[in-house]
């Protein structure tokens, strides 16, 4: 991808003190300042925090966080790559407790469109790009805050395997393209699907790690990763798995409702700005 979108010089730790410990290419986050490295880790252990206490959700605020310091391809690879990471330490306890006659139709809804999805993608210039992830989860986040799927599913069967079939399609398009988002427009059929709340952490973890793993599947084969965004991942990966552990044991402390209505907000903020970004950076 382009570094023209990085955000300022390159960090001389990593990239003049010690200049031949790797290739040029592959020293990470060579491009950024030390105060933008460490913004960029602060972002991703609060986002996995917030997956830690909700069960989703770390995808969007990694996104939209980094998507202001990296270029908008490298932001969605690079939450891509640490989501796909941490399955090592999320998968383990949802596949235990998820509701797999729920999860199953779904994971399979999800299949063809996020192939279609990457493909936008990787077709998308950066401008547009951010314009795009902007626009798809300032979207995601008012439909969640607006009950808008809720008083559409007043007209749904929900209890078809169809209905499943096509949220998870719909979702893993808008996943595929935007990197994140897809959970809010699947949390309204997996709290009618699973009641129980330690089945519905667990059911959006399995469907979180399905989708991850199977977009790192098509990116790969696509050819749109990159060592040094592997480099880059594996780097977060302390911040990543502190913020998971954290948001684990605060979700059994306190009660996650006014939490989960003040982050609806923020992101819905940092969404609305990401396009104004994108808009900026459009040819005149």
């Amino acid at each position: 991808m382009s570094s023209e979108a990085y955000s300022t010089s390159p960090v001389p730790i990593l990239s003049a003190e010690y200049p031949s410990l790797m290739p040029d290419g592959l020293i990470p986050f060579s491009d950024v300042s030390t105060y933008a490295i460490a913004g960029i880790v602060v972002v991703y252990f609060l986002s996995y925090f917030i997956r830690g206490t909700l069960g989703f959700g770390s995808a969007m605020p990694a996104v939209l966080g980094g998507a202001w310091v990296l270029p908008p391809h490298d932001a969605v690879l690079l939450a891509l790559l640490t989501a796909f990471f941490a399955q090592v330490q999320l998968l383990p306890q949802g596949v235990r407790e998820a509701n797999w006659r729920v999860a199953k139709p779904m994971i399979a809804g999800m299949v063809i469109s996020v192939v279609i999805g990457v493909w936008i993608f990787a077709k998308l210039e950066a401008a547009w790009l951010t314009v795009v992830l902007g626009a798809c989860l300032s979207l995601a986040v008012l439909v969640d805050i607006g009950g808008l799927a809720e008083r559409a599913s007043k007209h749904m069967r929900l209890d078809r395997a169809s209905i499943a079939f096509g949220l998870s399609a719909a979702a893993g398009l808008l996943a595929a393209v935007a990197g994140a988002g897809s959970n809010y427009f699947l949390s309204f059929y997996l709290r009618w699907a699973t009641p129980d709340r330690l089945a519905f952490r667990a059911t959006n973890i399995v469907l979180s790690g399905a989708m991850v793993l199977w977009r790192f599947v098509v990116t790969f084969v696509l050819g749109l990763l990159t060592i040094k965004l592997a480099i880059e991942a594996a780097l977060l990966m302390p911040a990543v798995y502190a913020g998971g552990w954290a948001g684990r044991h605060f979700a059994m402390r306190v009660p996650t409702k006014q939490f989960f209505g003040v982050f609806r907000v923020l992101l819905l903020a940092a969404s609305v700005a990401l396009i104004w970004k994108g808009l900026a950076a459009l040819p005149s």
